[in-house]
């Protein structure tokens, strides 16, 4: 079995036709931000490296790298894809 990774699978919702990229958001950390906290579409997504992805809004690219990314959510089935076990506690 494949370990997950941020890396495969935004990869795999901007590569796989059976995907929609925008039916998954991306949390990140954003310091400044209200809470701290920004969320993207993958639809926004323009590219994914090692180590990051960068996403175009208004105009302007953003780079996000892997680490400030604390939660990723389907949300046409209202499920977490991912939640970072540093920023959330286990429930």
């Amino acid at each position: 079995m494949n370990k997950f990774t941020i890396r495969n699978f935004l990869n795999k919702i901007l590569w796989d036709k059976r995907e929609v990229p925008s039916n998954y958001l991306i949390y990140f950390i954003s310091r400044g931000a209200p809470g701290d906290i920004e969320s993207v579409s993958a639809d926004k997504i323009t590219r994914v490296y090692s180590r990051g992805f960068e996403f175009k809004e208004d105009g302007k690219v953003k780079y996000i790298p892997f680490h400030r990314i604390v939660l990723i959510k389907d949300v046409k089935n209202d499920r977490y894809v991912f939640r970072s076990p540093k920023y959330f506690s286990k429930d």
